[in-house]
């Protein structure tokens, strides 16, 4: 493997896929948006999950074939157009009805699968290396096993399919970790990932400002507004800080870990975006809101660190940073709890909370930035 990865550029056929992916999120946030008896019930945060991992999931797949053979190639577009028009479809049935849905929602998401399977099927013919087919033939023993999961799934009665078609799911998002090793033969664009990722994050971050945008009209803005869109501003200023000024990306490596932990931050950034609301409505149970809206910034606070191991050599994470990082946290969660039938004091501890985070960051990343002889510019503070 070469030791300098060059940057991939991101294709305008990328961003414009992307777009999809604003409906589909909003669609997915929207089933954990309603309380019962002042809390969501499991099964509404369950569906939330499922939906978000089918949706991440086919982002995901599509986003490894564009980093490594993706080209503007008329069958390249024409396969990201038609999942387009799948994934809206599908989106408009991400809904809590699962059984009068079930079997129109699995036929649409085995042809989403199929388009998938398709372009690597048509690649692996095109490939002229061994390590090329060994890396495509991973990928298509995957989606195989989705496809025919959910076809299958949907071929059976409602109270049997629904159990094939979640295993297809958990498997297909578990299997890349078996097939690591002929992943490894043709290595990641790691830049071109980064950016890619981060670009979803930043969708989600979309939704986050939508929810947040409510709480800015004549009737209900108040302080917690400002609060609120505080929250929003240093979450993205923590994420910002790590991927985009201490991530290291020259390495080689599969980003499985940037991958898998993602899934966490966008299941943490939705969290608390449905939070904010939660905290505004009478009805409900202060104690569960102060827990889900702490389980979201955990979620998403996790992620930040997991992704240490990808920091360059003079900003990896010490356990001092750390045991600081997950204790101010701790406070926060404690004061959150203690108060949690005042929703104003709730979201003025948890944007204080996060504010002593970032801070805490930003001077882990000065005195490391002295010391070294990163040519980063600062410009963030």
């Amino acid at each position: 493997m070469s030791s300098i990865v060059q940057h991939k550029r991101v294709e305008f056929t990328e961003l414009f896929y992307d777009l999809v992916f604003v409906y589909a999120i909003s669609k997915t946030t929207g089933l954990i948006h309603h309380l019962e008896e002042g809390v969501l019930p499991p099964f509404h945060f369950f569906s939330f999950l499922t939906c978000l991992l089918l949706l991440v999931n086919t982002w995901m797949i599509q986003t490894m074939f564009t980093n490594r053979f993706g080209k503007n190639s008329l069958f390249n577009m024409s396969i990201m157009f038609v999942d387009m028009g799948l994934m809206m479809l599908i989106s408009n049935y991400f809904t809590l009805d699962w059984q009068s849905n079930f079997h129109v929602f699995d036929l649409i998401f085995a042809l989403l699968s199929g388009t998938l399977l398709l372009q690597y099927a048509v690649q692996f013919r095109q490939s002229k290396t061994q390590e090329e087919r060994e890396l495509i033939g991973a990928f298509l023993k995957i989606l195989a096993v989705r496809t025919i999961g959910v076809l299958i799934a949907g071929l059976l009665p409602y109270q049997y399919g629904i159990w094939v078609y979640f295993a297809s799911i958990m498997a297909s998002f578990l299997m890349p970790i078996a097939y690591r090793k002929p992943m490894g033969l043709i290595p990641i664009n790691f830049p071109h990932l980064v950016e890619r990722i981060s670009l979803l994050v930043i969708i989600s971050f979309g939704e986050m400002i939508v929810g947040v945008a409510s709480f800015f009209q004549a009737d209900t803005f108040g302080a917690h507004s400002i609060f609120f869109l505080l929250i929003v501003v240093l979450l993205f200023l923590l994420y910002f800080g790590e991927f985009d000024h201490v991530l290291d990306e020259s390495l080689n490596t599969l980003g499985m870990r940037l991958i898998y932990s993602h899934y966490l931050i966008f299941a943490g950034i939705l969290m608390i975006t449905v939070s904010m609301t939660f905290l505004s409505e009478h009805e409900a149970n202060h104690l569960f809101v102060v827990g889900f809206l702490y389980n979201g910034l955990f979620a998403f606070l996790l992620a930040i660190i997991l992704n240490g191991v990808y920091n360059k050599p003079a900003y990896k994470w010490t356990r001092s940073y750390q045991i600081t990082y997950w204790s101010l946290f701790g406070l926060g969660l404690l004061g959150s709890l203690i108060f949690a039938s005042s929703p104003l004091t709730v979201t003025v501890i948890t944007t204080a909370t996060i504010f002593l985070i970032w801070t805490h960051f930003i001077r882990f990343y000065m005195k490391n930035h002295r010391e070294s002889n990163d040519p980063h510019k600062i410009y963030f503070i």
